[in-house]
């Protein structure tokens, strides 16, 4: 009894020395494992909370999907062992990331947005979180139009214990706009976050990628330019922007070419092992999109990708890479939009295809 707790501390002393990484997703769940092994439930609770935590602020999201389902079966089976606040408010991060995988019903993401407004009702808290998750859901389903509803919704009633940061909460209005194509307005919105007055762990950092191609747009380049440097700077090293780094390389791809490649280079590999296919679907688009171009303009280059990259063998035939990668992210995008009973992102790459490439 006593060798499996010490084995068990020593791995989460260990992972909480570590930043949300593949280093530390092993570390977590080898000590959910052994957890498991000496039917230690509690314990084994312990390792998926920070399973949860590091799969969705690190590039995990199904296995803090798996992790979190698990947590919120002990809990019904036994309320009183363990922390309502902490479980419920990490629901959101579950409701976020369920939509980027086709493989999940359209009906079960409503069952669970459900779920999660009957748990906040009944712990104390208005609609006002489910209608802000109902409304980020159906942006990144490609209901537009309901996303609107929802957000007029949530914008009626007051904050609570429930809500998100009002810097992330304005972060996704900002999404929203830019999808919306309203770019001098999307900028406008992020105005308070471009200044730095509305920040968190994740603002600007999701915010300014998604601002580079409007600015752009808009005739805004040195604004464009200063925006990227600074950008990439806050994200480069946490491979869950993965999204964020293709908007990246879409951007330069418009403006600079030859400067996106080295971010090809270096994310494409983080982008194969992705759990999230959205993200790579995102990533492949922007990516394709700069090898078009380069090819497109004439500009010589060398893509160099490690060994290990299942994409290495097209380093030095461009032209198949950038079809491969069109490939996957349309088949992507073909199961997204089944789930989801629209064309929305087939369009959408389409569209990105043509602007940037």
């Amino acid at each position: 009894m006593e060798d499996y707790l010490t084995e068990f501390q020593d791995l989460m002393s260990q992972a909480y020395s570590l930043p949300h990484s593949a280093a530390k997703m092993a570390l977590l769940e080898r000590a959910a494992e052994i957890a498991d092994l000496a039917g230690d439930v509690e314990a084994g609770y312990e390792a998926r909370e920070e399973i949860v935590e590091t799969g969705s602020f690190g590039g995990f999201p199904m296995k803090a999907i798996v992790a979190y389902s698990w947590q919120l079966g002990q809990y019904d089976r036994d309320p009183q062992a363990f922390d309502e606040d902490s479980l419920y408010w990490n629901y959101k991060w579950i409701i976020d990331d369920i939509p980027s995988f086709p493989e999940v019903p359209a009906e079960q993401i409503d069952s669970l947005l459900q779920d999660m407004r009957r748990r906040y009702n009944e712990y104390g808290v208005s609609d006002r979180t489910y209608w802000y998750y109902n409304f980020r859901l159906s942006m990144y389903m490609g209901q537009l139009e309901k996303a609107q509803e929802c957000l007029e919704e949530f914008r009626k009633l007051k904050r609570d214990a429930m809500s998100d940061c009002a810097a992330c909460e304005l972060d996704e209005q900002v999404h929203y706009l830019v999808l919306l194509g309203k770019d001098e307005e999307a900028i406008k919105k992020a105005k308070p976050i471009i200044e730095g007055r509305k920040r968190c762990a994740e603002v600007p950092h999701m915010t300014l990628p998604q601002l580079l191609v409007p600015l752009h747009r808009l005739g805004r380049h040195e604004e464009a330019a200063e925006m990227q440097r600074k950008s990439y700077s806050l994200i480069r090293q946490n491979a869950k922007f993965i999204q964020l780094f293709g908007e990246h390389i879409g951007y330069l791809s418009l403006v600079d070419p030859q400067r996106a490649l080295p971010m090809l280079e270096r994310h494409l590999p983080q982008a194969e092992t992705h759990e999230d296919p959205l993200n790579r679907m995102m990533f492949y688009w922007n990516s394709a999109a700069l090898l078009h171009k380069l090819q497109r303009t004439g500009e010589d280059f060398v893509l160099n990708l490690p060994p290990a990259s299942r994409f290495a063998g097209l380093a030095d035939r461009p032209e198949e890479l950038r079809a491969k990668l069109e490939e996957e992210a349309f088949a992507i995008a073909e199961a997204l939009d089944a789930r989801n009973g629209n064309d929305y992102y087939k369009e959408f790459g389409k569209k990105l295809l043509a602007e940037r490439g």
